[in-house]
């Protein structure tokens, strides 16, 4: 299932992104001060499968727009010759958001996103993140200018470095092409609640363009990290199944998990941290 033991670095991500308004005023040479809630409004009507009892279908990816990426870092780090993990929760934008910050501009958070990943070379991983997150990143990233020549580094043949593009990599490993082969696939919320894991909270992808419309940027960051959060148990989950990871390891990683998160979340405050924790019967 799998065949290489975890690396050194390794990034759990996700995206959030909502329907581009600006990309309905290109399209449809609408007026420069077109409201944005009326060209996202058309931006659905326009959509393959809209109807009055779906009135917000889902959107291609090239009209959408990035608003929120958050990650899980895992190091492996030694300490006076003991191998330890170092975790580390984070999210483009940072957390706090303040109202006056404004909202985040979406070609910055791809590029600094995909820099990161350029320099660091961090294997990575995410849930459908194949077929959407990855897509989502690509196609934006041409619309905005973006240069990644880090990321879309490419070896001459697969085994002679990081690829991640390379169908059967797992420096970028797509945990729902393990679980599924395009029939009866399960969702992150689905698959990490029947493991015993928190899941989503109490927002669902759907509200994540209502709380975009209201200004909340920070509500969608925190679940935007909730996501990541998720993806990283149901992973460690899949290596423990695999064996590439010890029943005491795998013990341990959770509990270290839930006391950063203790711990974040008394130094933060955070809300989300705090019922994630409260959901968590670990």
């Amino acid at each position: 299932m799998l065949k290489n033991d975890p690396g050194d670095i390794t990034l759990f991500f996700d995206l959030e992104w909502v329907p581009d308004a600006q990309a309905a005023i290109r399209l449809y040479d609408l007026p420069p001060d077109t409201p944005e809630t009326e060209a996202i409004e058309l931006l659905w009507k326009k959509t393959q499968g809209y109807s009055a009892d779906c009135p917000k279908p889902f959107v291609k990816y090239l009209f959408s727009r990035v608003v929120s990426i958050a990650f899980l870092s895992r190091k492996i780090v030694w300490l006076d010759g003991v191998r330890t993990i170092d975790l580390g929760l984070h999210s483009l934008p940072k957390l706090p958001v303040a109202p006056e910050d404004g909202r985040p501009d979406e070609a910055q958070l791809i590029d600094r996103f995909l820099y990161m990943i350029g320099e660091r070379a961090p294997n990575l991983v995410g849930y459908n993140s194949n077929e959407s997150d990855l897509q989502v990143l690509i196609q934006r990233g041409l619309i905005h200018e973006v240069t990644a020549p880090g990321f879309c580094l490419r070896p001459p043949k697969p085994w002679e470095g990081r690829d991640y593009f390379y169908r059967y990599s797992e420096e970028h490993l797509d945990l729902l092409k393990l679980f599924s082969n395009g029939a009866m696939k399960p969702r992150l919320n689905e698959m990490a609640k029947l493991c015993g894991f928190p899941g989503k909270l109490d927002t669902d992808g759907a509200a994540v363009v209502d709380l975009w419309l209201a200004g909340e940027i920070e509500k969608i960051v925190e679940y935007n990290q909730v996501d990541a959060l998720n993806t990283y148990l149901v992973w460690l989950r899949t290596v423990r199944f695999c064996g590439k990871i010890t029943d005491e390891d795998y013990a341990a990683e959770q509990l270290q998990l839930r006391e950063y998160l203790e711990d974040e979340a008394a130094r933060t405050g955070r809300e989300n941290l705090k019922q994630f924790l409260a959901k968590w019967d670990l």
